[in-house]
């Protein structure tokens, strides 16, 4: 019996499955992170080949689909293809399976969230956690990518710019040359902090990571649940953020199913109704889809899908 196995890999962790022929989870690990920006080429190399090596038992391989976080440009591409393939003839020397004559899929982590949506290569998906991305695929086939610029001039919707716009909310609201919230206190404990201006610290230091300010997103939705205005228009921000992106896409695509995928799920009740409403400014009969499967298991379905890239040997 032979198996596909999947490589979902981002800035925190990397999850890794093996599926049957029909589909079926047989085994799913975790590793950790994979985002070779973060933590550099060799080690995100690494958990990713540990992460195969462990789903490999007594069965064949048939294929093998990674999609990553960081994996955005051609340079990208090459630079972590060429490392897995090396490392890849390594490991098939020391196990027996010979990867050469295994298709193996590299894209980025948006193309598992694209296929995790109904397990096919068509669509659109909406993928928001740290960042936010959204693809698809056109009538005719052509993929199209919307987002996913970065923290610097893209992002907006995620949870960096949710943090983010928090961190500045709580800033305006100690100098009082905006309006008073509660994001001011509640982040000053959140983050155990003994007053305000210690976040300058906090938020400059080196090893700090777009995650880290990510994180503050619960803070805002509790302070947003207690009736703070300044914490509600930033996730009402967020909504209208995603929606003009997912407009966007569907400009392009010209269909009107989207999955939406990521983090951004754990808070969706309050930036639902500003996503709905500016989406359906141009697509008021867009249906929203609840994958099916998770990334990871998305990420191994991509392994035979003709039209994304695949690492040659």
């Amino acid at each position: 019996m032979g198996i596909k196995i999947g490589v979902d890999g981002g800035g925190s962790k990397t999850e890794i499955v093996a599926l049957d022929q029909t589909g079926r989870v047989l085994r799913s690990l975790r590793k950790p992170a994979s985002n070779y920006h973060l933590v550099g080429m060799e080690q995100a190399t690494q958990n990713i080949i540990e992460g195969i090596r462990d789903a490999l038992q007594e069965e064949s391989v048939q294929g093998i689909g990674i999609s990553l976080a960081g994996i955005d440009t051609p340079e990208d591409w090459k630079n972590m293809a060429d490392n897995l393939k090396g490392e890849l003839l390594v490991l098939g020397q020391k196990t027996g399976v010979n990867f050469q004559d295994i298709p193996v899929a590299l894209e980025n982590d948006v193309y598992g969230a694209l296929m995790s949506v109904r397990g096919e290569f068509s669509g659109n998906v909406l993928a928001a956690g740290t960042g936010a991305v959204a693809l698809g695929i056109d009538p005719e086939g052509r993929v199209i990518r919307v987002g996913g610029w970065g923290h610097l001039i893209g992002d907006q919707g995620g949870g960096y710019d949710i943090g983010r716009k928090a961190l500045v909310a709580m800033a305006a609201s100690f100098d009082e040359y905006g309006p008073k919230s509660l994001l001011e206190s509640t982040i000053t404990k959140h983050l155990g902090l003994a007053r305000v201006p210690e976040i300058i610290d906090w938020l400059y230091q080196a090893k700090r990571t777009n995650k880290e300010v990510a994180a503050l997103v619960p803070v805002v939705v509790e302070t947003a649940s207690r009736g703070d205005a300044i914490s509600r228009s930033i996730l009402v921000e967020a909504g209208v953020g995603l929606g003009l992106l997912t407009r966007a896409l569907l400009r392009k695509t010209k269909t009107l199913k989207l999955g939406i995928v990521g983090g951004i799920g754990n808070v969706w009740g309050h930036i639902e109704s500003s996503f709905i409403s500016t989406v359906s400014v141009e697509f008021p009969t867009l249906q929203i889809l609840k994958p099916i499967y998770t990334p990871s298991v998305g990420a191994a379905l991509l392994s035979t899908i003709d039209e994304v890239r695949h690492i040659e040997f």
